[in-house]
């Protein structure tokens, strides 16, 4: 199971099952990973702590977990008794079936919650439909079918689970709508779609329509952290990423980040993380 794990993306369409042992999933914990493909996994024994994003979170029996595409994940600490199942599209199919457009309507919640405590009732038939779904998918392999459209079906069949998961189980810590929220979710949202091209805090502000000054103290005061902070979390998490799993010049990282050079990328890099991208890739 270890040498066919994908550590970014997958090489099919589809996968799904039952056997990641806390062994493999511990060969995370060295770095943070950026999935490329969309991830649901079930956990119905033992304990993951992990860092999604810019959140940490302990996994639980019963937890149901939704990374969605361009999700980071770095494993903290894995109980050797974790039993999940988990099903996972690759990047490419996803690309093809235009999974942004599909999960609209909820991917902003599931984006800020994506882990989410279920009723042992509940996650028993959650349980059941995975245990489906792996039976189902070795049988096509056993006859050699290799349907993109039945593929389709299956994650249609996973994004209306999802979807009724959030709406019926309503456990996941909801944040007041306030002003200053609805300001601290957009400036994630963007962020996470902008920091390979804008570092800049003034870029944000400005695409929110509101000024420098607000911005900071509004990002501050909800979150404990400036705006800057959670720009550097964000583009170091990518860094990182890249250059542990990739064999990418670091001239090569720097630019996919939005340095002008590798030089300014260094001393950026060794200032938040104590050592110079060079010396992390081979620590």
């Amino acid at each position: 199971m270890e040498e066919n794990l994908p550590k970014f993306d997958i090489p099919e369409n589809f996968i799904v099952g039952d056997d990641i042992s806390g062994d493999i999933l511990n060969l995370y914990g060295k770095f943070p990973c950026k999935i490329k493909s969309g991830i649901f996994v079930l956990c119905m024994q033992g304990s993951i702590k992990a860092r999604i994003n810019l959140s940490e979170y302990e996994v639980k029996p019963y937890d149901f977990v939704t990374l969605p595409p361009e999700s980071f994940i770095q494993i903290r600490e894995t109980s050797s008794d974790v039993h999940l199942y988990f099903a996972a599209f690759s990047s490419h199919f996803i690309d093809r079936i235009n999974f942004i457009k599909t999960t609209a309507d909820f991917l902003p919640v599931i984006t800020e919650n994506p882990v989410l405590s279920l009723t042992k009732e509940a996650a028993s038939l959650c349980e059941d439909f995975f245990s489906l779904m792996i039976k189902s998918h070795a049988y096509s392999d056993s006859i050699g079918i290799k349907n993109m459209e039945i593929t389709r079906s299956v994650l249609n069949l996973i994004i209306q689970l999802t979807t009724e998961i959030y709406k019926k189980h309503t456990e996941w810590k909801q944040t007041s709508a306030t002003r200053e929220n609805e300001i601290y979710k957009e400036f994630i949202q963007m962020a996470m779609t902008h920091y390979m091209k804008e570092h800049s805090v003034s870029y944000y502000a400005s695409q929110l329509g509101i000024t420098l000054q607000h911005f900071c103290s509004t990002i501050k005061k909800v979150t404990g952290k400036t705006a800057s902070e959670i720009i550097m979390i964000i583009i170091i998490m990518d860094a990182k990423a890249q250059l542990k799993s990739t064999n990418l010049p670091i001239k090569k990282i720097a630019y996919s980040l939005g340095f002008t050079n590798q030089a300014f990328f260094n001393k950026y890099f060794k200032q938040h993380v104590g050592m110079t991208p060079k010396e992390y890739r081979n620590s």
